[in-house]
């Protein structure tokens, strides 16, 4: 093994300092430069398989428009999708080093796929109002919308997918990103299904006997609940799903496929999303619920640029925060202090860390092993170092066991900071060496490491000096990125029953606040983040049968089972902001069947203006909440301006259900008031158009509807839960 990572160094050394020569790196994201040095081992995306030379990658690439097709066609390379000078294409991976030379070309830009977001150590019942909704809210529930969901782990044939009577199936487009893709398709990768009938002969996605996390997620959205009380939040829109891949799917991926499934992908995704909605004419919320630890968001600029393409009217896109909260994963030296540092704390026998400075600054690798405040092993590495671009390569040697650390800065191709990527490479768990320290030192510049929670970092006794770990800086990518819409998780109920009896759940998060686990910001290009919360702890929602057939003993998280078509479906909970996203893309759907046109713009300030505060003490917005929880009562009422209708509350009435009838409103009360209750119906517009008093437990006001449209039934009580507002469609 020792000389297996002496070799892995010196072929570093001997590809980086051929490739300078050849290879216009800056205009590489990470993950790219690593791809195109083709003898150097993958250490984070591809688990040790190295590309083979005739593979191909999907990629964000920026050439001069007038040159696109020119180049492309040179290089052999498909483009699959194009917005002005930035374009996705399919590129052979001898291509990328030749390619970034073009004076055409100025970026060449993937990163890693994702990974799901879920909080697996707890479980907690949502109380989000929306879950309870009955027949008498029905004044928007998503219709004539799509809810895009891009996820893994489908059960397409749940009922939740049918709507509340099980006789319409809702799901009109289906691209499977795992599937072998189909000669001459326009897809770089798997196959797309339309239509009923060619989305349920999948039965599941690839991984959908292996995974569960979009069965939930998209229940969460859009699912009706047939069946149950368990119904999501948009559960009459259409819907449009994507399975793409994570980390852990590469179990069906072919190693030559591998960099077909990039971050590039993923917005290939997205696209498919909005362009099917755009196919039939409605307006689309995108959610994704999945996110990678961005090498630093500048460096996905690319990326953040395709997404703010595809947004716009009618075009939302939500992503998660991630759940990196309980993590210390961030290490600031200020200019003014001379250095600064923190441990490694991980479970791997390697470990990608990320890192930015203003200014000239040295890096050092600090081991311990027995001895207090004294490093027994330090390699250092210096941004002055001449071969900083090309990469440094140092090792550690105690007996057989051997430790290889790795570290290239480069000039960021739109910072003003240099950027610098760190690997460490080791033949045992990192954490069975003793305590290691990454330590940063420069009094004149500003210094900012990032780690994540899988590579996080800690502090330790063996040197107080580099205990400056923290927590917060963590969201993750694309949610991190301005034109998404990012959200993080509250928490509420604590446990819940399953199936069994059996009482599960339980993490100790304080009600109504922010988990523990929910990433907070900024992010790290300095953005407030998350953009807001909603519940995200313990949601009830639909569950893979597929799944839960191939293992039965994950049958303690199922709450519930729901026969249809001859089959028993679960219901099942799960916590993280993978669950609060899609609280808030169902919402906004809500929002959207009141106005079709709502931009990303729009959509912010109507939470801005919405959102209830958690803490008050706190100012909004800020980088744990954002603009606050959101409210999508309130929110719809800012939608349709009735909140500038006077005397209207931006609450509902509790102990009230009204429902549309023939003739008028029936007003069914949980008790009899014990006084009346003026009853007022307003036009949207603002109108009065019916003003009475009841004092019945069952009471019918009289009421004539010029139009079949939405009106508002405000409610005023000496009783506290029988003041408020409701909307009705006629």
């Amino acid at each position: 093994m020792r000389n297996r990572i002496c070799w892995i160094i010196i072929g570093l050394c001997l590809t980086l300092a051929v490739g300078a020569q050849q290879t216009a790196w800056t205009k590489m994201s990470p993950l790219v430069r690593k791809v195109a040095q083709v003898s150097r081992p993958a250490v984070s995306r591809s688990q040790g398989i190295s590309p083979s030379p005739v593979a191909r990658m999907t990629a964000f690439l920026r050439i001069d428009a007038s040159q696109m097709d020119a180049v492309l066609e040179r290089y052999g390379c498909r483009k699959y999708a194009q917005w002005g000078d930035i374009c996705i294409a399919d590129i052979p991976l001898d291509a990328l080093a030749p390619l970034s030379k073009e004076t055409a070309v100025s970026r060449i830009e993937a990163n890693q796929c994702a990974s799901v977001l879920m909080d697996t150590t707890t479980r907690v019942t949502n109380i989000f109002p929306v879950y309870e909704q009955t027949t008498e809210h029905q004044a928007y529930t998503g219709r004539d919308v799509v809810v895009g969901v891009m996820d893994v782990g489908f059960d397409l044939t749940h009922p939740s997918f049918y709507d509340t009577t099980g006789s319409i199936y809702r799901i009109g487009a289906f691209w499977d990103q795992l599937l072998k893709a189909e000669e001459g398709s326009d897809l770089p990768v798997g196959r797309s299904f339309i239509g009923e009938e060619a989305v349920l002969a999948n039965g599941h996605s690839l991984d959908g006997d292996s995974q569960a996390h979009g069965t939930h997620t998209l229940g969460i959205a859009a699912g009706s609940g047939y069946g149950s009380p368990y119904r999501g939040v948009a559960y009459e829109s259409n819907l449009c799903v994507v399975s793409n891949a994570v980390s852990s799917d590469i179990k069906y991926i072919d190693p030559e496929d591998l960099y077909k499934y990039t971050s590039a992908t993923d917005a290939l995704g997205f696209k498919y999303l909005f362009d099917y909605a755009d196919e039939v004419g409605q307006p689309c919320v995108a959610s994704f619920s999945e996110g990678y630890s961005p090498y630093l968001d500048s460096e996905d600029s690319l990326y953040a640029a395709v997404l703010d393409s595809l947004s716009g009217p009618g075009h939302i896109l939500v992503a998660s925060a991630g759940n990196e909260g309980l993590s210390m994963t961030y290490v600031d030296k200020p200019v003014g202090t001379q250095a600064a540092g923190a441990f490694i704390n991980t479970t791997k026998s390697q470990a990608l860390y990320r890192m930015k400075a203003d200014g000239e600054m040295t890096l050092k690798f600090c081991l311990y092993q027995g001895t207090i405040g004294t490093p027994s092993h330090t390699l250092t590495f210096s941004s002055t170092d001449e071969r900083i671009e090309e990469g440094i390569p140092d090792t550690i040697f105690i007996n057989k066991d051997t430790c290889a650390v790795y570290v290239v800065g480069y000039d960021s191709w739109f910072m003003a900071e240099k950027v610098y990527q760190i690997e460490v490479v080791s033949n045992k768990v990192l954490s069975s060496w003793g305590p290691i320290a990454l330590v940063v030192e420069g009094e004149t510049s500003h210094v900012e490491l990032f780690g994540s929670s899988t590579y996080a970092l800690t502090t330790h006794t063996t040197d107080t000096r580099w205990n400056a770990a923290q927590k917060g800086h963590n969201i993750l990518a694309p949610g991190c990125f301005a034109p998404v819409i990012c959200v993080g998780a509250t928490a509420y109920r604590e446990k819940i029953k399953n199936y069994k009896g059996n009482w599960i759940g339980g993490l100790g998060n304080k009600e109504g606040l922010i988990t523990t686990y929910s990433s907070t910001g900024p992010a790290s290009n300095g953005l407030m983040k998350p953009d807001v919360t909603a519940p995200g702890s313990n949601i009830v929602s639909a569950y893979s049968a597929y799944y839960l057939e191939k293992n039965p003993s994950r049958d303690g998280d199922i709450i519930a089972f729901s026969d249809f078509h001859d089959k028993s479906y679960p219901w099942s909970l799960n916590s993280g902001t993978s669950m609060s996203t899609p609280v808030v893309a169902g919402t906004i759907a809500l929002w959207l069947q009141a106005n079709p046109k709502l931009t990303p713009d729009d959509v912010r300030a109507i939470l801005s203006s919405s959102c209830r505060h958690p803490e008050e003490a706190l100012e909004y917005p800020n980088n744990l909440y954002g603009v606050g929880e959101i409210d999508g009562y309130k929110g719809l009422l800012e939608v349709l301006k009735v909140t500038s209708i006077e005397g209207v509350s931006t609450y509902q009435a509790e102990g009230v259900r009204v429902t549309p009838c023939e003739g008028g409103l029936r007003l069914l009360f949980d008790e009899q008031p014990s006084s009346p209750v003026r009853v007022r119906i307003f036009a949207l517009s603002g109108t009065l158009l019916a003003d009475t008093q009841v004092c019945a437990q069952s009471a019918f006001v009289a009421f004539r509807p010029a139009a079949h449209t939405v009106y508002v039934v405000q409610m005023d009580s000496d009783m506290q839960d029988l003041r408020g507002s409701q909307l009705v469609r006629f």
